[in-house]
């Protein structure tokens, strides 16, 4: 599609704005709004809770900190990427 987008604004204050598509996207279908991200964390929450104990953090943190450091990729790829 194009470059990814982020916007900071949207994320920490528009919770159904668009706050980030990644670079690969094809469509809007992909852009994902804060609450479209937290879901994302929420449901790799489900199945890694060993993460948030291990590193003694919650998904509000883990939400900021994926969004703070994504840069072209989609949320899934971050989150798979971390150190399970």
């Amino acid at each position: 599609m194009h470059p990814c987008y982020k916007n900071n604004d949207a994320f920490f204050q528009g919770a159904i704005e668009i706050c980030y598509i990644p670079e690969n996207a094809e469509s809007l279908d992909e852009a994902f709004t804060y609450l479209d991200l937290r879901d994302v964390v929420e449901e790799w929450k489900n199945d890694n809770e060993d993460y948030f104990a291990e590193h003694q953090t919650t998904t509000e943190a883990l939400l900021i900190h994926m969004f703070e450091s994504l840069s072209w990729e989609f949320p899934s790829t971050f989150l798979n990427g971390l150190d399970c």
